[in-house]
């Protein structure tokens, strides 16, 4: 047909119409000459796909990025690891050991068979992530004296059935699940950062003293989300002193 293999839509626009023995090319010449005639003068526009296969003239991140992504069941624990007014770095570590990725013992055993894997919190011949949090001894006494008030008769300490209860914020206040998932976080933070300091040889810091710094942590949490104004949880200071 005399139109080069690369040439654009605009440039066989430009293409001499042609006679041809194959009548399927003389159809193409026709089509050609259709379109030609019915184009506009508009100049042309850019249009984005979106994730349900439409486009559309504006151009959108989050529907770019969800066309782009490969897409996979939402993780039932994730309302424990991202929600309004979380800390970076807690929700991180958060996440890490909901992933199961936190060199615990056991998982550093299957590194190296040398490896010490008892727990430096209690002496336990075995850290594992639910021993951890929050079975062992030390880090069973500081999620107690934090949350005991706050979960009443659903108080536990099992891993698995705490993030489910966590997740599962049916029938309470917006108030009480935001202190549940903050402590949650910030205490497995905290125990995390302990365990790895004593690995290091650095002191001991007792339960109190942990206790302490976590209720001051949840304070100056509750203080930021006043002082920005958001009504949701303006009873979160009274709230968690009554629990305290």
């Amino acid at each position: 047909m005399g139109i080069p293999l690369n040439a654009t839509v605009a440039d066989s626009m430009k293409h001499r119409r042609r006679s041809h023995r194959v009548q399927l090319l003389n159809r193409v010449e026709v089509e050609i000459e259709r379109v030609k005639e019915s184009r506009g003068v508009e100049e042309d526009v850019s249009k984005w796909k979106n994730s349900k296969g439409k486009y559309k003239t504006k151009f959108s991140t989050k529907e770019t990025w969800l066309s782009i992504r490969e897409d996979h069941p939402l993780c039932y624990w994730y309302k424990a690891v991202w929600f309004k007014h979380a800390t970076p770095r807690y929700s991180f570590i958060t996440w890490v050991a909901m992933r199961g990725r936190l060199a615990t013992g056991d998982r550093m055993l299957v590194w190296s068979g040398n490896i010490d894997a008892t727990c430096v919190l209690c002496k336990n011949p075995l850290e594992t992530i639910q021993h951890l949090f929050f079975e062992c001894p030390y880090s069973a006494q500081v999620w107690e004296a934090l949350m005991k008030g706050v979960m009443v008769d659903q108080y536990m300490g099992d891993w698995e059935t705490l993030i489910r209860l966590i997740v599962d914020d049916t029938g309470w206040s917006k108030v009480k699940v935001f202190v549940m998932r903050y402590m949650f976080q910030a205490t497995i933070y905290m125990i995390w950062r302990e365990r790895n300091r004593r690995r290091h040889g650095e002191k001991a810091v007792p339960t109190m003293s942990m206790v302490s710094q976590l209720d001051k942590n949840m304070r100056n949490q509750l203080t930021v989300i006043r002082s920005r104004g958001d009504e949701k949880f303006e009873g979160g200071m009274a709230y968690w002193f009554e629990a305290r």
